[in-house]
């Protein structure tokens, strides 16, 4: 599995984070961790629209750059990355969003975000 480009995803995935369930844009700022790897996104909501870049540092601090498009429709969001990595999730709290990110080659990491103020 590619590692960055797993960890790319789940920068998407905190770009997809919502402040609270209810509320209709999730521009901003999001953080992750996987698997020893720091996410960091932002995020920029028109309408159901939503586009980002997601900024990936592995332990060594080498930093990879993502952007990404895709929709928020209520608590349901979705990302992805031309390669075809892609995010599919849901807002579960105020400001956290835990969903799935499927890899182009077919892996399936678990993932949980929040937004950073």
């Amino acid at each position: 599995m590619n590692i960055k480009l797993a960890f790319a995803f789940s920068l998407l995935l905190a770009v997809f984070c919502i402040q609270n369930a209810g509320a209709a844009n999730i521009s901003g700022r999001w953080e992750a961790s996987v698997m020893g790897h720091k996410v960091k996104a932002v995020a920029e909501q028109k309408g159901q629209k939503l586009s980002g870049v997601a900024y990936l540092y592995d332990p060594l601090g080498h930093k990879s750059t993502w952007h990404f498009n895709g929709t928020v429709n209520g608590v349901d969001v979705q990302a992805a990355h031309f390669t075809g990595n892609k995010f599919t999730g849901k807002v579960v709290a105020e400001g956290k969003m835990s969903g799935t990110l499927e890899t182009s080659n077919g892996f399936h990491i678990p993932l949980d975000i929040h937004s950073v103020k």
